[in-house]
């Protein structure tokens, strides 16, 4: 029987499988999360290279919505799991899920966040911020993004008798626990 490796050797081992069947299809890997329960789930996140336009900016002139298509996700799937089955990677069952990033996209660094600069994004922290007294969740515009750290503009906490103003909130990378953009849909008519 296999001895489990720790999450970041398997992180590296699905990431040594996966990059290059996804460079071969014009696409890179976003990133990779582990659901760990009965059954571990990998999930590999793909997206076009980041030297061409982002999903979310890519429209066709039909309007349609470019991007990853469920033919190169099943194909990658097939691909890295026979990979992984050979390099016997993964011990016991485990199930390999790979889709696109999506609209609301999970952030697996700081320096991804770049591009969404302005947009919505919603943070959950392990931890208080040390700031914002037993605070661990932010939702705000994306001010700035620094190597290992960001900003996102939040009303804090109200106190009687003041006018409520915006403020940033310095965010470490190391502090996230999961961090994700939000998606706001066009409302007709305006």
């Amino acid at each position: 029987m296999q001895k489990a490796l720790p999450l970041d050797a398997l992180e590296k081992a699905v990431r040594e499988a996966a990059d290059p069947i996804a460079a071969s299809m014009g696409l890179i890997v976003w990133g990779v999360e582990f659901v760990c329960g009965g059954r571990m789930v990998v999930r590999i996140y793909v997206d076009k290279d980041s030297s061409r336009e982002s999903v979310l900016d890519d429209v066709d002139d039909a309007g349609s919505q470019g991007g990853v298509s469920e033919e190169q996700c099943a194909e990658i799937s097939r691909l890295v799991g026979l990979a992984l089955d050979v390099e016997d990677v993964m011990p016991g069952a485990w199930v390999l899920e790979v889709s696109s990033p999506g609209f609301e996209r999970v952030f697996f660094s700081a320096g991804q966040m770049r591009p969404y600069i302005g947009r919505e994004v919603d943070i959950a922290l392990a931890d208080p911020h040390p700031d914002f007294i037993g605070r661990r969740r932010f939702k705000g515009p994306l001010r700035a993004v620094e190597k290992d750290s960001f900003a996102v503009e939040i009303l804090p906490a109200p106190c009687p008798g003041q006018e409520q103003r915006p403020v940033l909130a310095d965010i470490r990378w190391n502090m996230v626990k999961k961090a994700h953009l939000v998606h706001v849909f066009p409302q007709p008519g305006r």
